[in-house]
């Protein structure tokens, strides 16, 4: 008995083209359109989502402190070849030409770092620049203090400052994380050097680009706007699935149908699984049709297919639960008030909050935090996520509001749906 209402809704549907063209049809239109339309908005960098802004001002230079080095070094009784040498390889790893010459210009730093060089009289109109992340200043004699402290062992720790613009505290933790790495990389620099091993062939760009991944929150992440919108559309269009759902249900009380259904011994229980099972099918179906198509149209490379098939099939879930609730509370009224109600505010609402239209964090970070305890906000960060590179274990919370929602959907559908059929 179950397969065969199972069979009949789908049927329904099938039979319906208008259901079929908003359900299927519309989501794939509106996907092509909003990913190619806003690609220059969400694709900010071709290789990385974010890029930040260093400045570097050197109040100095190699060939303005060389003759102070000198002097020093004479003190110290090197002289002659042994003085040439010692200054050749000082010169080689002098900290501030590995960072600007190795570090910041490999290709993986290049990907997450904008560098320029400013003037040390400029630096009070920097501070005040709004689009410099951070600014790097060396004062007068750094090199000459950085020899006695690292090679010699006298004098005191040679300092530089470190701005960061605190209205852009991603790409300012970008600029930190990687200075901080130069700088741990060089408080070893004289063992190294003792050892024999030049220090900037051993600080490379690996360890900053690590450091860098696990600064930028997977949101930050490279998401194009074809993955966002396929997404969003996604999510969107499933809310869509239980107002249809339930307005077969209620012209089948129309027409008589339910009567015979109820006459025919099928409990209430019976047909709320049925509306439950077939709503899923329809979730399960619609989603893979648009993951299909973003893959052969537009090109993504959907990653992490397994957590993907957790988050879809829970997703699917809840689209089952809410069609059973929405049938049953248009059984209870007799009214399509409900459908029209929930496709009319309720999907808009969501839809708003879970990001479907825009990153509704670049307006609010409180309305984007309410978002995600949205099903569909809940499911979208679920897969942006996974195609950010997390794994399951790290979305489990969105899931949760996914398998709390179910569990309300199916106990009030059971609930409240009445007992001595439905009113006509």
């Amino acid at each position: 008995m179950l397969l065969s209402l199972i069979s009949k809704q789908l049927k329904m549907l099938v039979r319906n083209k208008q259901p079929l063209i908003i359900l299927l049809v519309m989501p794939i239109v509106l996907i092509t359109i909003l990913s190619s339309a806003l690609a220059g908005v969400m694709n900010r960098t071709a290789e990385g989502a974010i890029q930040a802004d260093l400045v570097i001002v050197d109040s100095s230079s190699w060939e303005q402190e060389s003759e102070e080095i000198k002097l020093f070094l004479e003190n110290e009784g090197l002289a002659g070849p042994a003085q040439d040498s010692l200054l050749q390889t000082l010169e080689e790893n002098d900290p501030i030409f590995v960072l600007q010459n190795s570090i910041l210009s490999s290709t993986e730093i290049e990907k997450y770092l904008k560098v320029e060089n400013g003037k040390a009289e400029d630096l009070g109109s920097l501070r005040k620049n709004e689009q410099i992340d951070g600014i790097l200043s060396f004062p007068v004699n750094f090199r000459l203090e950085y020899i006695k402290y690292a090679y010699f062992n006298t004098g005191e720790e040679p300092k530089f400052e470190l701005f960061l613009n605190q209205n852009s505290e991603i790409r300012a933790s970008i600029v930190q994380s990687i200075i901080e790495e130069w700088q741990r990389g060089y408080s070893q620099s004289l063992a190294l050097t003792k050892a024999g091993i030049p220090p900037n062939k051993v600080i490379g760009a690996t360890e900053q680009v690590i450091k860098i991944e696990q600064v930028l929150p997977k949101g930050e992440r490279t998401v194009p706007s074809s993955i966002y919108y396929s997404i969003g559309m996604l999510v969107m269009f499933a809310l869509y699935i239980p107002s249809f759902l339930a307005g077969f249900a209620l012209q089948e009380v129309q027409w008589k149908v339910y009567d015979r259904i109820i006459l025919a011994g099928v409990s209430s229980t019976l047909y709320v699984l049925s509306i439950l099972i077939t709503g899923t099918i329809v979730a399960l179906i619609q989603q893979a049709l648009v993951l299909m198509y973003g893959s052969l149209a537009l090109g993504i490379d959907w990653i992490g297919w397994p957590s993907m098939a957790v988050i879809v099939l829970s997703f699917s879930l809840f689209i089952g639960g809410l069609s059973a609730l929405l049938t049953t509370l248009q059984f209870k009224t007799g009214t399509e008030g409900v459908a029209n109600v929930f496709n009319g505010l309720v999907i808009t609402i969501f839809s708003f909050l879970g990001g479907s239209f825009f990153k509704i964090s670049d307006i609010s970070e409180t309305l984007a935090n309410l978002g995600s305890y949205t099903p569909n906000g809940a499911t979208m960060k679920a897969i942006l996520s996974i195609q950010s590179g997390e794994k399951l274990s790290g979305i489990w919370l969105h899931l949760n509001v996914l398998y709390i929602g179910i569990f309300i959907c199916v106990l009030l559908s059971i609930i409240l749906f009445p007992r001595r059929g439905a009113k006509s």
